[in-house]
């Protein structure tokens, strides 16, 4: 990603930053969503470098799983 911050930037397809008035969203596209401890690694960096304190919780979400019909899909790690 920018400035190449990640050390598993090679994991790391695509960012989106959704603006919107009751929650901002900031979405990270990966190659492997079956490596649960890279995933978990990405979203702590990620929480290190915005300053996202340990209380807030950030989920991951598996494309596939968002993808379906029903929109109750749920975070398969949190971090």
């Amino acid at each position: 990603m920018i400035g190449e911050q990640f050390e598993d930037g090679n994991e790391i397809c695509g960012a989106v930053v959704s603006v919107r008035q009751k929650q901002d969203r900031i979405a990270i596209w990966t190659r492997t969503a079956t490596n649960e401890e890279t995933q978990i690694h990405i979203g702590k960096k990620l929480k290190e470098f915005v300053d996202i304190g340990d209380s807030v919780k950030i989920g991951y979400l598996v494309h596939e799983d968002a993808k379906q019909m029903d929109r109750r899909a749920k975070d398969r790690y949190n971090v």
